[in-house]
């Protein structure tokens, strides 16, 4: 970038920059703490889980959590649509387990769990897991049954459509379980260490199924399940060390790493007698996209084929009757860089099918019709459709939310299956909704948050008009002193807007010189600047309590902007991100309240990463900068993500090699505290190791924080505030 333009890019002011977080008086509140960031239960308070129509719309149900550690109480309530009618159905102290008593110190296995309880279609009984059993809780005679006995776990339990079966996983293989007999069926037989059938894999779940582990789907009619078969035999295994055992013990974790052996996929469709219908396997080393969906008739189920590369993706339709089972394709989505896999189409009854698609740049709505050619779009616009809250087949309607009126929200939309009657229903400008349709198509569950509000659950009728509130957890929010929200802009050196926000001290004297920490996140699939609780975290509040000012910035390649602003970081990642963070930096440093020599940067993650690159690729920026869980070179993580970006390190060396912090360690010029949870199980500890051996031999100085046990999202709590205490003391020793 030129001067010139630097220049330019610095000098924009924030015209669109107001306040989101009226400042608190200072005098009559407590100051945040350490401890307070991880509160048990949270400071905001515990939203309402689980939220599940039922009856057609007639009713529906969520579960609320009260108390703490082992004395903490779950709740499943269910509610009346029509006059708002609640009972609470059974709580954990009702779900005691008999037999095979556990010490009393293992309150936790006493009790089966709430969390991902499913309701029987008749809404009758409840499946719940225990002590790594099925359960099935009977709301009429309030009677706790066991299903299941078995010393291997069963996991992703689910009803069939017509309730007379529940399915499940167990040792890697798929079984259904008649309710009436209880007679068992073994659906896959060759499951194992290597082996997955039903579930998924670790590259599988967290890269293409949204963490979601389930790997199969029902028929409508109970009869079939569609299911991925997943064969990990030929990728490398890399171990995850517990250190604090004695011996230390290992596990051993399949990860195939960029330009390495994938995953061998298939799908099948299996007969509930454990007869094996169909499969079909991709070509080559291509990917079967997890999520599949049967037509309305059971007489088709859809799966998709994902090439390596994933720039095509295929939509598939296997008929399984009349005769033998065959293929048809339905459509093909296709990019120059990559696809970004979306949900399994939905088919309706007549016949037609909604699908989202980013063939215009942006994730819209289309409708197509089976045997009907290419789906047809019915949202337009340089905006995007976010999440679809529902369907209404017999008004012809599809629920949704979206970003056509700003980036930072989600409003709740609806539209015509045929495009017409395009409409915002929420009237508030502010916020985040994330809406569930009722069955019937006359109600709203959504749960709805700000910047400054935590979430709430509340009812609306089909034309969003509020109803009522469903669920307001308290908080004790008020009786802390928070730090202000502001959202601001600045301008790309190509001219395009940058979203951004600058957290500020509730007491905040704009004659004061600041020191500003710069949070940063910048991947893909990940909106930092949002208008949703959580967007500034406890610990953004806790640095600015302390005199800190905290700023982030959504860069080219980040989520909510359409492809065409994502597709930059394609074969050369980290360059135009922190060409954006840098003209933010730019523009912060024309703020008459920020000291430009104590400009520091952290980040988690992919923000770990982007921390390394900008210190090691604009060493003279930063006063000092903290890398949470990095990856230091993009050879060291998973084929499915970094493949999607930058292809394989065969195709694209001087890419990795561009890319990569680990390459330029040496250029560190900064205070550096790196963190590293020791069983991180996504972003190996791999790579810190590597990028401190690279400062060692280039004698460059580090602070190291390693914590035994953690995975990538440090869960312990005296871990999390280990870590923000370090993070907190490092920046107020190094700015």
């Amino acid at each position: 970038m030129s001067s010139r333009a630097a220049f330019r890019a610095a000098a924009v002011l924030a015209a669109a920059a107001f306040a989101l977080v009226p400042a608190r008086a200072s005098a009559a509140k407590r100051k945040l703490s350490i401890e307070d960031t991880v509160a048990d239960p949270p400071l905001s308070g515990r939203p309402a889980g689980g939220v599940t129509w039922l009856s057609g719309g007639s009713k529906f149900s969520y579960v609320v959590r009260r108390g703490s550690g082992d004395s903490e109480v779950s709740e499943l309530r269910v509610e009346e649509t029509a006059g708002g009618k609640k009972k609470t159905v059974v709580s954990t102290p009702a779900l005691a387990l008999p037999d095979e008593p556990v010490p009393e110190k293992d309150a936790k296995r006493q009790t089966a769990s709430l969390e991902g309880y499913r309701w029987s279609p008749d809404g009758r009984t409840v499946l719940v897991s225990g002590r790594d059993d099925l359960w099935l809780y009977d709301t009429a005679t309030n009677r706790l049954e066991r299903l299941t006995h078995d010393r291997s776990k069963e996991e992703f339990p689910s009803f069939s459509p017509d309730g007379k079966r529940v399915a499940f996983v167990r040792g890697n293989d798929l079984f259904a379980i008649e309710l009436g007999s209880r007679r068992e069926t073994r659906l896959t037989r060759d499951g194992g260490d290597s082996i997955y059938n039903g579930r998924l894999d670790w590259v599988y779940e967290e890269e293409l199924a949204s963490r979601d582990g389930r790997g199969y789907e029902w028929s409508p009619d109970g009869r079939s399940i569609a299911y991925l078969r997943l064969d990990d035999a030929p990728i490398a295994r890399y171990p995850l060390v517990n250190y604090l055992a004695l011996p230390a013990t290992v596990e051993w974790q399949p990860y195939p790493k960029a330009g390495q052996k994938n995953p061998l996929a298939s799908f099948h469709v299996v007969g509930i007698d454990g007869i094996e219908r169909s499969s079909r396997r991709p070509d080559g080393d291509g990917y079967v996209v997890p999520g599949f969906s049967w037509t309305t008739d059971s007489k088709a189920v859809c799966y998709r084929i994902l090439n390596r590369a994933q720039n095509r993706e295929e939509v598939w339709l296997l008929a399984m009757s009349p005769g033998p089972p065959s293929s048809e394709k339905l459509f093909v989505e296709e990019a120059p860089d990559w696809v970004n896999v979306v949900d399994p189409p939905r088919f309706l009854r007549d016949g037609r099918y909604v699908w989202k698609s980013e063939r215009s740049g942006y994730m819209h709505l289309a409708v197509g019709k089976v045997g009907g050619g290419e789906p047809a779009p019915i949202t337009r616009g340089d905006w995007l459709v976010d999440k679809i809250a529902g369907i209404d087949e017999g008004r012809g309607l599809v629920y949704f939310t979206a970003t056509e009126e700003n980036v930072r929200r989600r409003p709740i939309y609806r539209v015509a299956l045929d495009g017409t009657g395009f409409t915002k229903l929420t009237a508030t400008a502010r916020g985040q909704h994330s809406p569930e349709l009722s069955p019937d198509g006359r109600f709203l569950l959504d749960t709805f948050s700000t910047v400054e509000d935590p979430p709430v659950l509340s009812l609306l009728d089909s034309s969003g008009r509020a109803n009522r509130v469903v669920d307001r957890p308290e908080n004790r929010l008020g009786e802390y002193e928070l730090a202000t929200t502001e959202e601001t802009n600045v301008r790309a050196d190509d001219g395009a807007r940058l979203e951004a926000r600058l957290v500020k001290p509730a007491d905040f004297d704009p004659s004061r010189k600041y020191p500003v920490v710069v949070f940063v996140y910048g991947g893909p699939h990940s909106q930092v600047v949002r208008d949703a609780w959580g967007a500034t975290s406890l610990l953004e509040h806790l640095l600015a309590s302390r005199g800190f000012l905290v700023w982030s910035l959504d860069n080219h390649g980040s989520a909510g902007r359409g492809h065409a602003w994502e597709a930059p970081i394609f074969r050369d990642m980290g360059r135009r991100e922190l060409a954006d963070q840098l003209g933010g930096v730019r523009y912060l440093k024309t703020l008459p309240y920020v000291d430009a020599a104590r400009i520091g940067i952290w980040g988690w993650s992919y923000g770990g990463y982007m921390t390394l690159f900008a210190l090691t690729n604009a060493p003279d920026v930063w006063k000092c900068g903290i890398a949470g869980a990095p990856v230091t070179h993009w050879k060291f993580y998973d084929t499915i993500y970094t493949e999607r970006y930058m292809r394989t390190p065969a195709e694209n060396p001087d890419g990795y090699g561009r890319s990569a912090p680990l390459t330029k360690a040496a250029e560190i010029r900064a205070p550096l505290l790196l963190i590293h949870g020791a069983s991180d199980d996504n972003v190996h500890l791999q790579n810190t190791l590597a990028f401190v051996d690279a400062l060692a031999r280039a004698g460059k100085p580090y602070d190291l924080q390693v914590q035994p046990r953690e995975k990538h999202g440090f869960r312990g709590v005296e871990s999390l505030a280990f870590r923000n205490r370090a993070i907190v003391r490092f920046f107020e020793e190094h700015l």
